[in-house]
């Protein structure tokens, strides 16, 4: 059921609701960050921006098994040429400026169905949701295409009418990030759910034009600089990532973040049951399809906070008396406006010593750095996966024994390396085999431990976390 407008204008307490979401979405933006995966994607867009190509066989990497494919190049040149310009503090603002566009692009999205104070506790609970993921790195492009996707066709579900401008966004999306499989999966299956239910089904005409629209969103996918085998490359990624990151795992619906996203599923499914009237078979699909992102894994709890938003608003809504929407008229101008008065204050910060010094992933690493620096070109280094970031941005001429592009290694190998990491049988074989000069792993790992006590390798520097060891000059490698 679609709301009936009425004009208004905007009242102070939606203006408190809306800095106060703003607010909080400017505090997420510019706090401080703990991301491994960060120096690795300034690194690739870095070597882009140097000519390197798409498609390399990093001299870093002499354990991969297969080229790198950079299948997310775009946001990593453009956060590359930020932190030339600007340092940290320009990724900083970027990553703020994802935020906010998440936000409006949600509270837009609510006002569709929904007065302005319900859309905005939507949006206010969307960030909630996703705050744990909004870190600066090319996912977070995802985040912000898959909001615009999702306003696309909770306009679609209203009019019946494609829109066509998610072909180009699709092209952007493929060039940015592997999530956009979930975009194609929520137009999927909205056009679905439309076809199936018949108080939103549309004519022979209009599902025969939206589902030409996902076949050219698919299409648009094969035609990025990358080409066709953009298609295939989540396959290659997926069995690798699975392994050796927490955030492809189950989620832990105890984490708040996570907590807070469910719980906007769970109300707007008790809202529903007090309705007079239930809720169209695409609604129930979305939210379906919410939860189960948000309980699949970790990395997906922001799609599904994005989802669940405006079918939230919605619910509040149509639970108020009486149903009707304030005046949509001047939302876009007000978010504009909202979103250019953010920005500004984002850039004033970001330029700021405090932004300059937002990376808190890895800290303290003065004297480790000061000796890896020295270390001989090439020098092979057995290093904790979460730090092999940093070192392939610090320290590009070293070569970590694995590092975070887990879709160029081998399966076998990177299993035998994940079980040498936590002192698993047969792990000194492992290390030796790959004849490492240096090893940089957790203090208070089992690993370290083991390295020391049983090869009689060397500390040589620590940082808050890390301990960099050398084997022995008359042990198996030499120092």
């Amino acid at each position: 059921m679609i709301a009936t407008p009425r004009r208004s204008t905007v009242r102070p307490v939606e203006v408190v609701a809306l800095v106060t979401v703003l607010g909080l979405a400017l505090i997420r933006g510019l706090g401080p960050f703990y991301e491994p995966d960060f120096w690795w994607h300034l690194r690739a867009g870095d070597q882009i921006l140097r000519g390197g190509g798409l498609r390399v066989t990093d001299s870093a990497a002499v354990f991969a098994e297969r080229p790198w494919l950079a299948t997310q190049w775009l946001p990593e040149v453009v956060a590359a040429l930020a932190y030339r310009h600007w340092g940290t503090g320009g990724v900083l603002w970027l990553r703020t400026l994802c935020i906010l566009a998440i936000t409006l692009t949600v509270f837009l999205t609510a006002r569709l169905v929904a007065d302005r104070l319900p859309a905005l506790l939507a949006a206010g609970l969307t960030i909630l949701g996703a705050a744990a993921s909004l870190n600066p790195r090319p996912q977070l492009v995802s985040f912000v295409l898959f909001a615009l996707t999702l306003f696309a066709w909770w306009r679609t579900t209203q009019d019946r009418r494609p829109r066509w401008w998610l072909v180009p966004l699709f092209w952007l999306w493929g060039c940015s990030h592997a999530l956009w499989t979930f975009g194609i999966a929520v137009g999927l299956l909205i056009t679905t759910g439309m076809f199936a239910d018949r108080r939103s089904r549309p004519t022979r005409r209009d599902i025969s034009r939206l589902l030409l629209l996902n076949v050219m969103c698919i299409l648009a996918l094969a035609v990025t600089p990358v080409g066709p085998r953009l298609l295939l490359a989540p396959l290659h990624f997926t069995t690798n990532a699975a392994m050796i990151a927490d955030e492809w795992k189950a989620t832990p619906v105890t984490n708040p973040f996570a907590a807070a996203a469910l719980a906007a599923v769970l109300l707007t499914a008790v809202l529903w049951t007090r309705l007079p009237k239930p809720p169209t078979l695409w609604q129930i699909l979305t939210l379906g399809f919410a939860a189960a992102c948000i309980l699949w894994m970790w990395r997906l709890v922001p799609l599904g906070a994005i989802m669940v938003g405006p079918l939230l608003a919605q619910a509040l809504q149509q639970s108020l008396p009486p149903f009707a929407v304030r005046n949509r008229g001047n939302d876009r101008r007000l978010s504009a406006l909202a979103l250019a008065g953010a920005a500004t204050a984002a850039l004033a910060f970001s330029l700021s010593a405090p932004a300059m010094q937002s990376a808190r992933y890895p800290e303290s690493m003065t004297t480790v750095d000061k000796v890896l620096s020295s270390a001989p070109r090439g020098s092979v280094v057995f290093s904790d996966l979460g730090v092999s970031g940093w070192l392939l941005w610090r320290h590009p001429s070293l070569s970590p024994v694995a590092d975070l592009r887990v879709e160029i290694y081998n399966t076998e190998y990177l299993r035998s390396y994940v079980a040498a990491l936590e002192a698993k049988p047969a792990w000194s074989e492992f290390v030796e085999s790959t004849k490492a000069q240096y090893a940089l792993v957790e203090e208070d790992s089992g690993i370290a431990g083991a390295m020391a006590s049983r090869l009689g390798w060397i500390p040589v520097a620590r940082s808050a976390t890390y301990v960099l060891l050398v084997p022995p000059k008359a042990g198996i490698h030499g120092a």
